[in-house]
């Protein structure tokens, strides 16, 4: 099954959906700071504001808008996100720990490409819905 279907995502089950995951990510971040001694990073207290702002907040906009989201511009999006938090939970941990490795960046790139892929997907399916519906707002 390919992830580029023809099917509108539900922006609000996605909202919904990195709300619970960014509630889960900050109690993660906040049991393993508590046990780790007093040393903290602000990489891992922050983890959650990806899901939370990037997640929750951009899929409340989208939903006010009623705009069509294709179901691979969703999943993109979803996954750069992970992508994203992924990468701060680990620098976190490397940080706690003490240590550092310059392969972290790699979370960071991934994660932006696959936000600025789903949101070419999402304005080119756009452009070509205007196109159909013949609106002069191409022009």
């Amino acid at each position: 099954m390919s992830i580029f279907v023809d099917k509108e995502a539900d922006t609000s089950k996605l909202s919904d959906g990195c709300l619970i995951a960014a509630v889960c990510t900050a109690l993660f971040g906040g049991v393993y700071e508590y046990f780790s001694f007093g040393v903290f990073s602000f990489y891992m207290v922050y983890a959650f504001a990806f899901l939370l702002v990037g997640g929750c907040g951009f899929w409340k906009i989208v939903g006010k808008r009623r705009a069509h989201i294709p179901a691979g511009m969703a999943c993109l999006w979803n996954a750069g996100l992970a992508t994203l938090t992924t990468g701060s939970v680990i620098k976190g941990v490397l940080d706690i720990y003490g240590s550092s490795n310059k392969l972290v960046l790699i979370f960071l790139i991934v994660g932006l490409t696959d936000l600025v892929i789903a949101l070419i997907i999402g304005y080119g399916k756009r452009d070509h819905e205007l196109e159909k519906e013949g609106d002069s707002r191409l022009s």
